[in-house]
């Protein structure tokens, strides 16, 4: 027979073993967050040192948007994009999976905050002299 203080002992493990993992699993995701966050910052290295601080946070959002992003597409990947529901006795069937809901809000995010991202990268100097590719040449040339 188990006691109370059995059944204790036991509720107070599987809370260490539960506290455990998600200190485990935040640790993970913010080493994935941290380097993926080095990796933008090599990407985008050669903003403006002026315009690097106001889009510090704008690197560490999109960091965050991708680790989390790969999470849950793994997990989509997993359970599918629709879930089922019941309202009642009688109202039941499929709707698009919270998952897959909070993947595209975070997708949308993530894109609005790459633009700002490319918006502040140095534009590419065009050539002052472009060569051509031959055909002016070709078409002035022609003897008709």
């Amino acid at each position: 027979m188990i006691s109370r203080d059995d059944k204790r002992y036991e509720e107070e493990a599987r809370k260490r073993d539960e506290e455990y993992d998600s200190i485990s699993s935040y640790l993970e995701k913010e080493e994935a967050i941290k380097k993926e966050k080095a990796r933008l910052r090599r990407q985008f290295s050669k903003i403006d040192k002026k315009k690097k601080d106001l889009v510090d946070g704008v690197l560490e959002d999109v960091a965050f948007l991708t680790v989390t992003m790969r999470e849950l597409r793994e997990k989509i990947m997993r359970e599918g994009t629709t879930a089922e529901y019941k309202n009642g006795e009688n109202q039941y069937g499929t709707k698009q999976s919270p998952d897959a809901q909070l993947y595209l809000q975070m997708s949308q995010k993530q894109t609005t905050a790459m633009k700002i991202l490319l918006d502040c990268m140095p534009k590419m100097e065009k050539q002052t002299q472009e060569k051509g590719d031959g055909f002016e040449e070709f078409v002035n040339g022609r003897d008709d």
